[in-house]
């Protein structure tokens, strides 16, 4: 192995909990052994080894000497949603910090919570109405589907919506970078539903607290890749996340495949319009969050996103689990016994507020649960005024009310009028690109630059409009094959 693969196990052996100096030890040896590296470089290793954050052996869980095989289970990375009182936990550890050297009374998820919200947010990702966007993206961030939750509790599925470049993508990786590799997943567009479920069961079926991304997604064209299997997306609550498929014939075989994962999407496309009704039992688990149309200012890739999971770990990781029983629990609870018709907050989506309010406040972002269920609110009130809109800019706003009514306007227009010409066949098949540009300066009062007609290109795919040559001259032609 060279150095870049020592420093990648010892970077997995966060996630082993007690037995993690076992593993760093082991690793060790192997690089004293190896006769292929120098001495500079086994240095490099050796110190990168004793700047992990190592629990100390006084400090380990303690096992019960009553089974033999204990210590042969392996340990799991995240907690079950279970919280059970006979476990007994360590005192005294120091937390992990993702400040340099540093020592602080404040609970390791507050400093956390905060640092994102104060710190990575705004140096990364501007967002629009982020005193409030921010706070509930933090709260997004820090949840964990198997360390918050009991079976009947749903957690939100976060749709980020945004034109290309805005930073969605970027900030959903960024939840991924949270979790070890196996336990993060990215599924692409031209995935099918079949496929999607396969994979999800392969990897979170037993039980592992896995993520999942979904990148670029397209509701108008989603349904028909996901066929059948767009159950698998319902599975935003552990009592639902089986997928049950029959086969019939001489003999009838039932397959149960488990979907039950943290899942995010991000989309150029806007949840609202979309009248299939499969699809909108998927939109009522969503949770909104809006991008603007400039780049974020720069890439989380430059931040050294080494140090994260094992914060993420100490937040939610076994040896803590009494911390978490008893502060977010609790807040959990509270919200459990509200009433939805008392609240600020529609009585559908106030059940997948519940789990991220309180994860907000165990994290020290909202004081009390009172400041959870305001900030999301207004949240709510925001896309209500149109802050979820399309992709929530002028461009796309225009464009889909031409598509979506001045031309369907003009098409009836044109079929009424015995007058009307019929050689260029019926209003908005094919749009030329000339006149598209017309109509947006019109519409806009600015003329649209050669990377913001890449946008429009793409927008008007999803519209169900190919971008073709027709005759001398570059047309969007209407896709007979998509429309509906």
């Amino acid at each position: 192995m060279n150095t870049k693969d020592y420093k990648g196990e010892l970077d997995k052996s966060i996630f082993l909990g007690t037995g993690q100096q076992l593993k760093i030890s082991q690793i060790l040896n192997q690089l004293e052994k190896d006769k292929d590296l120098t001495d500079d470089m086994r240095l490099d290793v050796e110190t990168y080894a004793r700047g992990i954050n190592v629990l100390p052996a006084s400090k380990e869980v303690p096992v019960e000497r009553g089974n033999s095989n204990d210590n042969d289970k392996p340990k799991r990375s995240f907690p079950k949603y279970e919280f059970d009182d006979s476990l007994t936990f360590p005192d005294g550890l120091n937390e992990y910090s993702f400040d340099i050297d540093t020592v602080s009374d404040e609970p390791l998820a507050s400093r956390y919570g905060k640092w994102l919200l104060n710190t990575y947010l705004p140096t990364f990702l501007p967002m629009p109405d982020a005193s409030h966007q921010y706070p509930i993206v933090v709260c997004l961030m820090l949840l964990n589907c198997k360390a918050v939750l009991s079976q009947k509790q749903c957690i939100p599925m976060p749709y980020f919506l945004g034109m290309n470049g805005s930073g969605k993508t970027e900030l959903a990786k960024t939840i991924g970078q949270h979790y070890p590799k196996h336990l993060y997943q990215e599924f692409r567009p031209n995935n099918t539903g079949a496929a999607i479920r396969d994979t999800l069961d392969s990897l979170f079926g037993s039980g592992e607290p896995g993520f999942a991304l979904f990148d670029n997604l397209n509701p108008r064209t989603a349904l028909d890749r996901w066929g059948s299997h767009y159950d698998s997306f319902l599975a935003n609550c552990e009592e639902s996340a089986y997928s049950r498929i029959s086969s019939t014939g001489k003999d009838v075989v039932k397959s149960l495949f488990k979907t039950y994962c943290y899942k995010a999407f991000t989309s150029v496309w806007a949840l609202e319009g979309q009248t299939a009704g499969e699809f909108g039992e998927i939109a009522r688990r969503c949770l909104v969050l809006r991008f603007q149309q400039e780049k974020p200012k720069d890439s989380r890739t430059i931040y050294d996103w080494s140090g994260q999971q094992e914060v993420f770990q100490r937040i939610w990781g076994q040896e803590f689990i009494d911390v978490h029983r008893k502060a977010y629990g609790r807040s959990l609870g509270q919200l459990a016994r509200l009433k939805p018709n008392e609240l600020p907050i529609d009585g559908k989506l106030w059940v997948i507020c519940q789990v991220p309010i309180a994860v907000g406040v165990y994290a020290g972002i909202f004081q009390n649960i009172n400041e959870g269920i305001a900030h999301f609110a207004r949240h709510f009130e925001w896309l209500k005024k149109g802050g979820s809109n399309a992709v929530g800019s002028a461009l796309s706003i225009v464009l889909t009310q031409y598509v979506k009514e001045e031309l369907p306007r003009l098409a009836r227009e044109q079929l009424n009028n015995p007058f009307a010409s019929k050689k260029s066949g019926i209003a908005g098949d094919v749009i030329p690109q000339k006149d598209l540009k017309e109509h947006l300066k019109n519409k806009t009062g600015y003329d649209i630059s050669q990377r913001q007609f890449d946008d429009v290109i793409y927008l008007m795919n999803n519209l169900g409009y190919i971008y073709k040559n027709v005759g001398q001259d570059m047309s969007f032609v209407k896709d007979k094959a998509t429309s509906t």
